[in-house]
């Protein structure tokens, strides 16, 4: 009884080590993103999201389907990874919160103006943002520049 306890705390501890916690202006931080597994669609909050950008997967024709593909650099703008993002609406109320292992997140947004605000755990110089405008039809791309550790 106390082991199955024991293990059952550990793999919540587990869980919530792994999560990246996005992280308010004010430093508090908020709920967890939701992690994407790599080349998979899913539905978070409504919004339609997927991570990708690793390989031949990367040209896959379904992610022209997103209206906005969010990636990820350092300044010599070599791609970055285990990154998460908050993309929030003009009034600044967050629509969605996802973390990646790949260097690209996409995000099917209707057309309007949004704001993205992303982390990288392991960088103290997080985070870094950027506003943009989803189009009606096409895809924008938005480079998220961290600086480098």
């Amino acid at each position: 009884m106390v082991t199955a306890r024991l293990s059952a705390f550990c793999l919540v501890v587990a869980g919530l080590a792994s999560s990246p916690y996005l992280a308010r202006a004010d430093g508090v931080a908020e709920a967890p993103a939701v992690a994407l597994p790599l080349d998979q669609e899913r539905n978070v909050d409504g919004v339609g999201v997927a991570c990708t950008g690793i390989g031949q997967t990367k040209a896959d024709p379904r992610w022209l389907a997103y209206s906005v593909r969010l990636e990820f650099s350092n300044p010599a703008r070599e791609y970055l990874a285990n990154e998460a993002v908050a993309v929030s609406d003009p009034s600044g109320r967050r629509m969605v919160a996802v973390s990646c292992e790949g260097p690209w997140i996409l995000v099917k947004l209707p057309a309007g103006a949004y704001r993205a605000t992303a982390w990288l755990p392991r960088s103290p110089e997080s985070p870094v943002s950027a506003s943009f405008r989803a189009p009606a039809k096409g895809q924008l791309r938005v480079v998220l520049q961290f600086p480098s550790n």
